[in-house]
């Protein structure tokens, strides 16, 4: 087979990670959702190589035929229509670490028989934790594949719908928020048919990591849609959302933390927010902050990923409870191509 003439031979991205701020499971049901990138960072660059193999470059290298990669992908979709039809749990789509990558690699560098890829990633964002790993890996991946095979996205929007496509995979249902806050990057507001971005968002906030949950986002998405899919709650959502966007325009802090604290209520009646990290929670709004878990939350275990505290530095809650905790920043950039290889 004749050499593929690339656009260029090697390339390199960076994508910011994301804190949802209000929305969590509801942009799942139609109602609205608010998310914010913030600057904790995956990178990824590759490099054409000279020989069929997918070379991924980690703290344990492997290495694939094109030939692998492409059964791999092509049983990932299989799987998920087993997952589909009922007969397969979503944790098990996506079995072996580097699966996603594969899939990913085989979607946009296919058909070419004499030349590879050589693949580095180098994250800060954790894994599973509601910091949007999923969505910065997707489309740092799939936007670099494409500049080097000079098909560039037809603009955001197919590229916040194919990173949709691919998360499908790891979550079983996934909505806009995760992958238009880090491809667009800033503060992020979704009501169905109207996506809204500003740069910027008034007082401190801090992530609180409480560990990675026992259960998987797909499994808390699959618990929550099995128990409360009919449910009249996320019109309760969609109005706490709704109303954090006005109080965030109108830089009101007071009502900021107040609907935190109603979103936090409104989580812990879906039983994903374990004991001990609503105690956390009390313990900080009993010192006057306010806070709630950012992402899936647990239906197993004591651990629950990012805990998103508002206007009040908790330190002394999160030592006290045996976790970590740091300030974080608002990233007003996206997914986007850099010089800067990882």
């Amino acid at each position: 087979m004749k050499k593929q003439k690339f656009q260029q031979i090697q390339a390199a991205s960076i994508s910011p990670a994301k804190v949802i701020l209000s929305g969590e499971y509801s942009i799942l049901y139609g109602a609205s959702a608010l998310a914010m990138a913030i600057a904790s960072y995956l990178k990824t660059s590759v490099k054409i190589i000279n020989v069929p193999t997918i070379r991924i470059l980690q703290e344990k290298s492997m290495e694939y035929s094109i030939e692998e990669c492409r059964m791999i992908a092509q049983r990932i979709d299989q799987k998920y229509n087993a997952f589909l039809d009922g007969h397969l749990p979503i944790t098990d789509v996506l079995s072996h670490s580097d699966d996603l990558i594969l899939y990913i690699l085989n979607r946009h560098f296919h058909n070419y028989s004499s030349q590879g890829i050589s693949l580095n990633i180098h994250s800060a964002i954790p894994i599973g934790s509601g910091f949007g790993s999923s969505s910065a890996i997707i489309s740092a991946l799939s936007l670099v594949l494409r500049k080097i095979m000079g098909k560039p996205f037809d603009g955001k929007k197919e590229f916040i719908a194919d990173t949709i496509y691919i998360e499908r995979l790891q979550h079983g249902k996934s909505g806009l928020i995760d992958s238009t806050t880090i491809i667009e990057g800033g503060i992020v507001y979704i009501k169905p048919s109207i996506t809204i971005k500003q740069d910027k968002i008034i007082g401190k906030w801090w992530a609180v990591d409480t560990g990675r949950p026992e259960s998987s986002t797909g499994e808390c998405v699959a618990f929550v849609d099995k128990h409360f899919s009919k449910s009249n709650i996320w019109s309760e959502f969609n109005a706490v959302t709704d109303a954090m966007v006005e109080n965030i325009q109108d830089e009101n802090r007071e009502k900021i933390g107040q609907t935190i604290r109603t979103n936090h209520l409104l989580l812990q009646s879906l039983d994903i927010v374990p004991s001990s990290i609503s105690q956390l929670i009390r313990s900080i709004e009993e010192r006057g902050g306010s806070a709630k878990i950012s992402g899936a939350g647990s239906i197993r275990g004591e651990s629950a990923g990012l805990v998103l505290v508002y206007d009040y530095n908790p330190q002394e809650c999160a030592s006290f409870y045996g976790y970590t905790c740091y300030p974080i920043q608002g990233e007003k950039n996206g997914t986007r191509l850099t010089e800067d290889s990882c």
